[in-house]
């Protein structure tokens, strides 16, 4: 946050993204001295941000052949006179409506059966801005998507029938297919704490939603799975209310119950409970909660066939998949992690978490940290990394970045031309931020990293020149990251999700470039549904607010992080009651709820 005063327009344009995704289909378009590609390949064109006289677009090419491709150059032509401004993961060269993007070297290779690349950039068009018909990649012919995001079909290859038989021992068990069999089955509960929090939302698919019972204990939730399966697996994603003492059990008629599983020693989390068993009716029966609040599930989820692990070491799949495909394990748990719980605890600077602990007796579970006097000589790795060894919570960076040509954060910075410039201050304090980063990688360390914070509101350097030179100057960041093998971390976009001049959607850096969504100032209900809709499903935060939320009137915030102590007597809050408040809450995480990182 910053920090002097702010400026705070009254009202919020009503800028509009348009997100359009452009589906192709096969043709020809031949380089001249291009290598024949190996075997087929397919493109997915997608405009992420649209705003009326250019756009946005990311661009995926999977190699679908059996040999792998070392080097690449996808070319495409132009219909609405279209012309590329900029371009990121790749170089490029344009004759006419003619386009070549060419790898560079972090990316050359493709791997065979399925393995793709992505990159990106910016166009500019007068009038219409329609999608290329056609691709060559190395000068073979290319085919285009079928859907924007192919959704595994969790559906019985044979459905079962819609009026199963009146005597349901007599229908014999059929053969599993894969997949969740309980995904958007009928459900029964006990109760529902409200009508936003009924059973059907534990088998919507969604992760943002969850099911949630009364106080008390014993509660159940039972669903239909529409014919007798084997049931080999299900999986609890738990809520911060979690059930400690509960049964897993199977029915053929929703009357005479099996047990197939039971504990008293329930984590809460993700439990994947393996169980031999099977049934049309699967239901949870909790008997002792784990919290002071209900039962509260994001997902119940069934499986007639043991899922396969994921083949990649790379961490779990949770419906997100992180900006930098080389992420490692720790960097993709944690954005699980938060994409699966809600008011994750945080507070800037160690001694103010130090404070809150004292207050309350529960520390955050989020420290952040600054690199603002790094590129002036005050780096503090090693201070984070003994911060972590000992406490093992999450940790965030922003980044007041000091203007490369002279002054602080809100200085006036022409920054522009340096972005040619490799030899340029901006380069060099780009690459020691890097460097720094990879330091806590190299130890560990997940981060939570927010550069050029604050996007929509006109008083950082990095957002005089408009929102197009800011996600020009975002993407160098995050390809000098990749440049210096910079794998763990999630990026974080940040803005004021409301209260400002131009919207926070106008200056989204893309899918491929983001991990989370977060505003500063936690001002209204309405911030959470704004930032929910920028990005195709990207995980939503509060990345700086004067105060923390209080689980029992906020909205269920993934996670937030209280600014630093100079704002806790001076934003016209009772900072520290607040505090106490929220950690009185049982569904507030604290540091000592998070789950072993050091495992991950």
């Amino acid at each position: 946050m910053n920090h002097p005063e702010r400026r705070r327009p009254a009202t919020l344009a009503g800028l509009a993204t348009a997100v359009a995704l452009a589906l192709l289909s096969a043709a020809l378009v031949v380089l001249p001295g291009a290598h024949a590609a190996p075997a087929p390949c397919q493109v997915r064109y997608q405009v992420t941000n649209d705003w009326g006289s250019g756009a946005t677009v990311d661009v995926v090419v999977t190699n679908g052949g059996s040999t792998t491709i070392n080097g690449w150059t996808l070319a495409w032509a132009f219909s609405g006179g279209q012309t590329v401004a900029d371009v990121w993961s790749a170089t490029y060269t344009q004759s006419g409506s003619g386009v070549s993007a060419t790898n560079v070297d972090y990316n050359a290779v493709i791997p065979a059966n399925g393995g793709s690349v992505a990159f990106g950039f910016n166009v500019r068009y007068s009038g219409s801005n329609p999608a290329p018909t056609a691709f060559t990649l190395n000068g073979a012919s290319c085919g285009g998507d079928a859907s924007p995001s192919p959704t595994p079909d969790d559906s019985p290859s044979a459905t079962p029938s819609a009026t199963p038989s009146a005597t349901p021992s007599a229908t014999p068990t059929v053969t599993a297919p894969a997949g969740n069999l309980a995904l958007r089955r009928p459900v029964r509960s006990s109760s529902d704490e409200s009508g936003s929090l009924a059973a059907a939302y534990a088998v919507d698919g969604d992760l943002g939603t969850r099911w949630s019972t009364a106080y008390s204990d014993p509660q159940w939730i039972q669903v239909d799975l529409g014919a007798n399966y084997p049931i080999r697996q299900v999986t609890l994603r738990w809520e911060a209310a979690y059930g400690r003492s509960y049964r897993i059990e199977t029915s053929t008629d929703a009357a005479n119950w099996v047990p197939v599983y039971s504990t008293t020693t329930g984590a809460g989390g993700v439990e994947d409970l393996p169980v031999s068993g099977a049934g049309r009716y699967v239901r949870l029966y909790g008997t002792a909660r784990g919290t002071a609040w209900g039962y509260s599930l994001h997902e119940f989820e069934v499986y007639g066939v043991t899922p396969s692990p994921s083949p990649s070491p790379t961490g779990p799949a949770c419906g997100q998949t992180p900006a930098d495909p080389g992420a490692n394990s720790k960097a993709r748990n944690l954005l699980c992690y938060l994409k699966t719980h809600s008011y994750v605890s945080g507070q800037t600077d160690a001694p103010d978490a130090d404070r809150v602990k004292s207050l309350t007796g529960r520390y955050p579970a989020i420290v952040a940290f600054d690199f603002m006097e790094y590129t002036r000589g005050n780096i503090q790795t090693q201070n984070v990394i003994d911060w972590y060894n000992s406490h093992h919570g999450i940790v965030a960076f922003q980044w007041h970045w000091y203007c490369p040509r002279g002054g602080d954060y809100a200085a006036s910075c022409d920054f522009v031309p340096d972005l040619s410039n490799p030899s340029s201050k901006l380069y060099q304090d780009i690459d020691l931020v890097v460097r720094e980063l990879k330091k806590m990688g190299d130890a560990g360390i997940p981060v939570l990293f927010r550069p050029l914070h604050e996007s929509n509101n006109n008083y950082m350097w990095w957002t005089r020149k408009g929102a197009d030179a800011y996600k020009q100057l975002w993407r160098l960041i995050f390809q000098r990251a990749q440049f210096a093998g910079v794998h763990n971390v999630l990026w974080i976009f940040n803005g004021m999700a409301s209260g400002q001049s131009t919207p926070m959607s106008s200056w989204y850096p893309g899918d491929a470039y983001t991990d989370l969504v977060t505003s500063d100032y936690y001002q209204s209900w309405g911030d959470f549904t704004t930032l929910k809709a920028i990005g195709n499903g990207k995980t939503a935060g509060i990345a700086e607010t004067f105060s923390p939320l209080n689980p029992a009137s906020d909205p269920a915030w993934p996670y937030f992080v209280v600014w630093a102590s100079r704002d806790w007597g001076g934003s016209g809050k009772d900072v520290p009651s607040l505090w106490k408040t929220a950690m009185a809450n049982p569904r507030t995480i604290s540091i000592d709820q998070l789950p072993d990182m050091t495992r991950w």
